[in-house]
């Protein structure tokens, strides 16, 4: 009989332990994502700092030369990377026309384990992305209008230069509108 009674309290004990163990188990924090975060960002080390160079681009008037300066930037601690980008051209007079103005958030989401990138110009217009990050490079494309692609393509060549080439994409039908070189400000 005292094993009986022992038995059905043994149950009783095993059965609200059951209960309670999903509960323990949500009181136990997560695992920040810090690591993999900071080991994902580290793919694109190579862009940090100061940039200028030239470029072109294809605006209304056609074909248009212009200079230009790329900061990136780790913020919280190496967790994102900040780019601003700033292109100018002289007109006839020899003063400074701003023709490009952007601003960009690159960042790594480790639950779902791919790249955001987040980019903003003065025009107004604004673009999420998932980019492929590679080894010294990475691709991007957004909409840019019913029908319209605008694949991006950056890259540190061999001389250490960033190369980035922007083209339009209508289906199969790809045109080139964009380039810039840039090298490491000294």
């Amino acid at each position: 009989m005292k094993n009986s009674a022992n038995i059905k309290i043994l149950a009783r004990f095993i059965a609200v332990s059951g209960a309670l163990a999903p509960l323990q188990l949500q009181a136990q924090p997560p695992t920040p994502p810090a690591p993999k975060v900071l080991a994902a960002m580290e793919k694109l080390s190579w862009l940090e700092g100061e940039w200028r160079g030239d470029g072109w681009r294809m605006g209304p008037d056609g074909k248009e030369t212009f200079s230009v300066t790329e900061t990136a930037e780790y913020v919280l601690d190496g967790m994102v990377l900040t780019l601003h980008g700033r292109g100018w051209s002289e007109d006839e007079d020899g003063n400074e026309v701003e023709g490009h103005k952007a601003f960009g958030v690159m960042s790594y989401d480790a639950y779902a384990q791919r790249y955001h990138f987040d980019a903003f110009v003065k025009e107004g217009y604004q673009s999420r992305s998932t980019p492929q990050i590679g080894e010294n490079d990475y691709r991007w494309s957004h909409t840019g209008g019913p029908g319209v692609e605008m694949r991006y393509y950056a890259r540190l060549n061999d001389e250490g230069q960033w190369i980035e080439t922007g083209e339009r994409c209508e289906g199969d039908n790809c045109t080139q509108v964009f380039e810039m070189r840039l090298s490491k400000a000294e």
